[in-house]
């Protein structure tokens, strides 16, 4: 298994130039890699610009190095920060012959993931969790975000999941943004149920649940269980996620569920 991360800066700034206070991508990288390679898997990093880690991967986009994300808005108010993100994924394919564990530089992995590696799919991606569909925010932006969050993806090295990187990169140059590709190619007319699997246009896509996967639900659910804590920008104040935040999340989360029964 290979596991495979990225970032372009150790500081995340978010849409206005400011830095978040106290996350560091390099942090996250770091211990990402220390448990990767516990695991006795390939632990991978790439250099977008100015992370001070890893392989250079090259990016030439002048906002996104000045910025951390491109020019061109596909929606209003939703800045593409990923489009270098197929072709990354292209480059560890033809290295490997494994299974490639794309996780954003903010996905910080925190446990083992041998339970993934079989082989009754060729692309494997990670489902937001159905609650959040029902929140104005995804409502707003269904046509980019769906079904399928992109910070956290597996491919096998399988001639179906080449052809569908492949696709993705076309349709991400296309579309100008990065999700809203993947999401076109890989979802089904309905939400689909967490480890089932799909053939779309010959490729076996399969589901898996974001809340083990891809958390990023620190206030509306316990991350007991989660493998993967995704620290993306509207959570990302949660890092680094220590006994005093994880404590204050077993509080909140009970008055969130409360509140949200109310509200129905």
């Amino acid at each position: 298994m290979v596991i495979v991360t990225c970032a372009n800066a150790d500081r995340a700034k978010d849409d206005s130039g400011e830095e978040y206070e106290n996350f560091s991508f390099r942090k996250v990288i770091s211990h990402t890699v220390a448990v990767a390679q516990r695991q006795g898997y390939t632990a991978e990093v790439y250099d977008l610009g100015e992370l001070g880690m890893g392989e250079p991967f090259s990016v030439t986009d002048e906002t996104f190095a000045a910025k951390g994300y491109y020019g061109k808005e596909v929606v209003g108010g939703y800045k593409s920060k990923s489009l270098f993100k197929p072709g990354l994924v292209r480059l560890s394919m033809a290295k490997h012959d494994d299974l490639v564990v794309y996780l954003d530089g903010d996905a910080q992995l925190r446990a083992g993931l041998d339970e993934i590696d079989t082989d009754d799919y060729d692309v494997g991606v990670t489902l937001r969790d159905a609650g959040e569909l029902e929140s104005e925010w995804h409502k707003k932006h269904m046509e980019i975000v769906r079904f399928v969050n992109a910070g956290v993806i597996f491919f096998r090295p399988t001639r179906q999941a080449e052809d569908f990187v492949a696709r993705w990169s076309c349709l991400t140059d296309e579309l100008g943004n990065d999700q809203m590709a993947l999401n076109r190619l890989c979802c089904p007319d309905r939400y689909p149920a967490p480890w089932s699997v799909h053939v779309l246009d010959g490729v076996r896509v399969k589901y898996f649940p974001g809340r083990i996967y891809n958390f990023y639900y620190f206030p509306e659910m316990f991350s007991g269980g989660a493998k993967v804590l995704h620290f993306k920008g509207s959570v990302r104040h949660f890092y680094p996620f220590g006994p005093g935040k994880k404590l204050f999340c077993l509080c909140r989360v009970p008055v969130t569920k409360l509140l949200a029964m109310l509200k129905k």
